[in-house]
């Protein structure tokens, strides 16, 4: 009965003897789901791009895993940490220290001051940095000629908005002078200052504010001696899958040493993230208002088109088709359109995502990334269209219902 049910319905699709008007009435329902697909799959694709390529940068400049030590705890060693980590989980770990600095320029004939964050590493990190744009002059040293050096950097690579605030450029050799507030214990007992002067050796860029305005990478043991007291040292952890950040956390945070402290990338970008999670839901809830609009165009084909075979209904009960299935051609009628609908806006949707990856669209320098992000996700694409045929049914169902309660010796009599 199901497959009879089935071939019904299709006939039904695009029958004229439902109206002259029923075909079109059918294409601009089919045309709406699709419109409201396409409109689904191509901006949810966007947002999943976006939170994706953010991760990506605030990953690569940082970690997936941060060790910081706390006021008064011992030292953290590489053989130390090597017993702690599990190894067949960890790419790299490297050590860092930072802290708050005043970064100072008279390149511009007059003093430029703003505060900064200071983050000392060993020269080799600036290799493994991922999607960080690195810019050095031309005759210099060089990205290959820093990671070749076994000692410091040989200067600040510092990042791309401090470059514009400060009016420095390693092109020009210019120099800045950083000013570490509260660095030395003084004679008095109090905090001094502390500063030093390094030379603009290249630039970076990130594309994420927070580290393109207010970072500056220098020297591990540079940035020891500048930040003094203030300083704040740890490890950046990075893993071979980040979906194991959690796992790895649970077993590595008992075994730390008293002090110490771990925390994963998500839980220090939370508010980020949890602002795109709620900007994600806000506009999928908009957009599935846009497939529910489209949904009242499949209620008045199979309004039209249920009032248009009264007697076929009454014929069919007549001969001792079941109620149920009677239903079963109109929803059918109704899932075929959604899924016409839904098959054709995801085609549509996909094929114009893979365009956009094939040749991304620029966007404008007032944004920090350079081309329009887009990553399918197929399981998403997929409940999106389930959603589309399920929500035709849905909205369908009422009216088939009002249909099959007439009394077939009623409708016979007038037909």
């Amino acid at each position: 009965m199901m497959k009879l049910s089935s071939w019904i319905a299709f006939r039904y699709l695009f029958s004229k003897s439902a109206g002259r008007f029923a075909p079109l009435l059918t294409a601009t329902a089919i045309s709406a789901i699709a419109v409201g697909m396409l409109a689904l799959v191509l901006i949810m694709s966007v947002m999943r791009g976006f939170r994706t390529e953010l991760t990506d940068r605030l990953i690569g400049f940082g970690s997936h895993i941060t060790l910081t030590r706390g006021a008064g705890a011992k030292a953290l060693d590489e053989a130390s940490l090597n017993q702690l980590l599990p190894k067949d989980k960890i790419t790299d770990a490297s050590p860092f220290v930072q802290g708050e600095v005043i970064a100072q320029s008279e390149a511009a004939g007059e003093l430029s001051a703003q505060g900064a964050r200071v983050r000392g590493i060993k020269p080799s990190s600036i290799g493994r940095m991922s999607r960080v744009e690195l810019y050095f002059p031309e005759g210099g040293e060089g990205a290959q000629g820093i990671l070749r050096r076994s000692g410091s950097l040989a200067g600040a690579v510092i990042g791309s908005d401090v470059v514009s605030q400060l009016s420095v450029h390693p092109d020009f050799a210019d120099s800045i002078e950083l000013v570490a507030p509260l660095a030395e214990v003084l004679p008095s007992g109090e905090l001094g200052p502390n500063s030093r002067r390094f030379s603009v050796a290249g630039v970076f860029r990130t594309g994420v504010f927070e580290y393109d305005g207010k970072y500056i990478l220098v020297g591990l043991d540079e940035a020891k001696e500048l930040l003094g007291v203030q300083a704040k040292e740890g490890w950046f952890i990075k893993l071979k899958d980040p979906g194991t950040v959690g796992a790895v956390l649970e077993e590595l945070r008992p075994s730390l040493p008293n002090g110490w402290s771990a925390a994963g990338w998500h839980e220090q970008n939370r508010k980020l993230f949890e602002a795109l999670k709620l900007e994600r839901l806000a506009m999928g809830g908009v957009l599935a208002m846009v497939l529910l609009i489209a949904s009242f165009a499949v209620v008045g084909v199979v309004l039209l088109v249920t009032a248009a075979k009264r007697k076929d209904i009454a014929i069919m009960e007549s001969a001792g088709m079941e109620t149920g299935s009677i239903m079963r051609i109109f929803l059918m009628h109704a899932a075929f359109i959604g899924a016409i609908g839904s098959a054709a806006g995801l085609v549509a949707g996909l094929a114009l995502c893979f365009a956009l990856t094939r040749w991304p669209i620029a966007l404008p320098d007032s944004y920090y990334i350079d081309y329009l992000p887009v990553e399918v996700g197929p399981a998403s694409a997929a409940a999106f269209a389930l959603a589309g045929v399920a929500i035709a049914v849905v909205a369908a169902f009422f009216p088939v219902r009002q249909a099959v309660k007439q009394k077939p010796a009623e409708v016979l009599r007038y037909e």
